[in-house]
């Protein structure tokens, strides 16, 4: 389809996760990318505008929070960017709270006109099980009205199409900033990185407690890590920065992502920043995880804090006779699981949507993705 001018695509994501508010996090040096995710890349082939976090006292802001809990999704953020919605050709969403709130809001107005929805789910499949029946359907009906679901694990989207088929729904890579090359300091053999709710910390602290001689590093800000009895060798902190992560990264061996039972592929991002780094990987077989770790990982099945132990000592005992610089970044680049594929992966989707071009099946292989970007 010819345009005389570049399609309009919003991108509608989390409240407080706007430019804005995201770059004063990229100043102190917490985030790597100046923008949430990426995705100001796609302004090359888009017209790409953002849905803004209004300002909010604590009460309206109790008042959101408490909506958004009993809808499953932030209906008064994505009412207050409602004209933006309207004028857009796309939408983008980076999860559930947010794409499923743009579908209500479609309903709510119906005589608005209607974008195409670019719905990213992360943890809906997960929790999907937990729902009663009114919720499922209410939640069926806004799906159903979504032009595509964008998921990152292949369990996931056989979880979206048995629960509410006929609907277009597709596995992504999901893609993450390698960390850059830091001066490696004395550290710990094995780190740990994470916060997500998925992390079997219990199971690592078991894994550590075989290993007396070796020295762990967890690095999370999660309360549950706290409240783990944790063995002598096994050093629990958060990260100030990003820098103070790549530095860890860098002083460390071997990279462990202990994970409980999940659908999403929780741990992707800490594999692939670990593969980039270099790092020997150990990962628990869990959520689809398989592509993010790499053919070269150690899987162990999840919980099972012998088995972990001993992938940790076998990776350990290899990294003895093993060069890191030949690994180099453990083939992510090649698979395409870097941030620039994972936004290129969405312009593809996005052209598909607008009727621009056949369904582009680049937008779902596991290799380097490249779009060609238009004339000015």
């Amino acid at each position: 389809m010819m345009r005389d001018h570049p399609a309009r695509v919003v991108v509608v994501l989390a409240h407080e996760q706007d430019p804005e508010r995201w770059r004063v996090r990229h100043d102190a040096g917490e985030v790597a990318d100046a923008t949430p995710y990426g995705y100001d890349t796609a302004a090359s082939w888009f017209d790409l505008r953002w849905a803004a976090s209004h300002p909010e006292g604590p009460v309206v802001r109790r008042i959101r929070s408490r909506i958004a809990l009993l809808l499953g999704f932030d209906l008064l953020h994505v009412w207050r960017n409602r004209r933006l919605v309207r004028e857009s050709d796309v939408v983008w969403t980076h999860t559930e709270r947010e794409h499923l709130a743009v579908a209500a809001l479609l309903v709510l107005r119906r005589r608005d006109r209607r974008p195409r929805v670019l719905a990213q789910s992360v943890w809906l499949w997960d929790r999907w099980p937990t729902f009663g029946a009114v919720r499922r359907a209410v939640l069926a009906r806004l799906l159903r009205r979504q032009d595509v679901e964008v998921v990152h694990s292949t369990l996931n989207r056989a979880d979206s199409e048995q629960a509410v088929p006929g609907r277009l729904v597709v596995s992504v890579p999901f893609g993450t900033t390698p960390p850059r090359a830091a001066h490696a300091e004395q550290g710990a053999e094995v780190v740990a990185v994470g916060n997500d709710t998925h992390r079997d910390w219990q199971t690592l602290a078991e894994a550590a407690g075989r290993l007396p001689a070796h020295r762990f590093r967890v690095v999370t800000t999660a309360s549950r890590a706290r409240q783990i009895a944790w063995p002598a060798n096994v050093t629990v902190q958060g990260a100030r920065s990003r820098d103070e992560i790549e530095r860890i990264y860098a002083a460390a061996t071997v990279a462990v992502v202990p994970l409980r039972e999940n659908r999403h592929a929780s741990g992707s991002t800490a594999c692939v920043e670990a593969r980039a780094a270099g790092l020997s990987l150990v990962v628990s077989r869990t959520g689809g995880i398989e592509p993010y770790a790499g053919p070269e990982a150690r899987i162990v099945v999840p919980g099972d804090g012998a088995a972990l132990a001993d992938a940790i000592r076998d990776a350990l005992a290899a990294e003895r006779d093993a060069d890191r610089a030949v690994r180099g970044d453990g083939g992510v680049v090649a698979q395409g699981l870097t941030q620039a594929d994972y936004v290129r992966r969405y312009v593809l989707v996005t052209q598909f949507l607008l009727g621009d071009r056949p369904w582009p099946d680049d937008a779902t292989a596991l290799h380097e993705v490249v779009v060609d970007v238009p004339e000015d």
